[in-house]
């Protein structure tokens, strides 16, 4: 990390209490800047920081709430140069089985959620020609089976900064992409099943610490090219097949994932 790059910078992290905004949280508190906190649970703030740290109990899923805390950061703050729109949900189940409140519900965090409140912090970003990076995901680029609430919300991420990136060029500002491997954290404990309630699925092989993406993530920052970051090969493997052989590369995912293509009772 560069520190000299965020002295004296205004940060902004949501879903900071836990994984991978954690660790952002953590690394950011080294270096004398601001940063400001958006998530449901407060975060443990780094003692004997250099930086001073602001945290806003924030719902990225409630407008009312976005709109409380950009007040709050509107009325202490000038600008803003980074946003890490980190906070995000997961939804598991077939199409066929998944309710349309679970679509809504997590459309509403992964999507509309990071429009709003990048929209209210806009005038900021534009003060300090700022960044805004998003943690996305490899299923954003193609759909996979069991996930395609989930994997529908990144998309539309990617088109909506894709196109953000293009119309604000000229101001100045930069829209990063991320897209981290599988990384351990609780998001796999803590999303939807098809019917709304609480997700408990087993976590992926060969994870990737937090501390690991967070660090890839603010590198991505510091470099002016990074546009869409992938970490893993497999996500390479997808950027590209789908557009060289996409016939092979779903035979592939569907090998991968049989069990979620498989069609299952509905939950009680």
């Amino acid at each position: 990390m560069r520190h000299h790059y965020w002295k004296n910078k205004t940060i902004v992290i949501t879903g900071a209490s836990s994984g991978i905004g954690k660790a952002v949280l953590k690394k950011l508190s080294e270096v004398d800047c601001r940063i400001i906190t958006l998530s449901r649970n407060l975060p443990v703030v780094p003692k004997n920081s250099p930086a001073v740290i602001i945290p806003i109990s924030c719902d990225i899923g409630s407008k009312t709430s976005i709109a409380k805390a950009c007040k709050i950061i509107q009325k202490n703050f000038d600008k803003v140069d980074v946003l890490f729109n980190n906070a995000g949900i997961t939804a598991h189940g077939r199409f066929d089985e998944t309710s349309m409140d679970v679509f809504r519900k997590t459309f509403e965090v992964n999507f509309f959620g990071m429009i709003d409140l990048t929209q209210k912090l806009l005038p900021l970003l534009l003060k300090s020609r700022g960044t805004i990076i998003v943690t996305s995901s490899v299923q954003g680029l193609y759909g996979i089976p069991g996930r395609s609430a989930y994997c529908s919300t990144k998309a539309a991420l990617h088109s909506v900064f894709e196109s953000f990136r293009m119309e604000f060029s000229r101001e100045g500002l930069r829209a990063i992409l991320f897209c981290p491997s599988y990384t351990n954290t609780n998001l796999r404990t803590s999303g939807l099943t098809a019917k709304g309630s609480k997700l408990h699925d087993a976590q992926a092989k060969q994870l990737s610490e937090p501390e690991e993406v967070a660090s890839k993530m603010i590198k991505a920052v510091e470099s002016p090219n990074s546009r869409l970051v992938i970490m893993e090969k497999m996500g390479l493997f997808v950027k590209w097949m789908r557009v060289i052989s996409p016939g092979l590369m779903e035979r592939i995912i569907f090998s991968k994932l049989q069990k979620d293509i498989e069609r299952r009772k509905y939950e009680r």
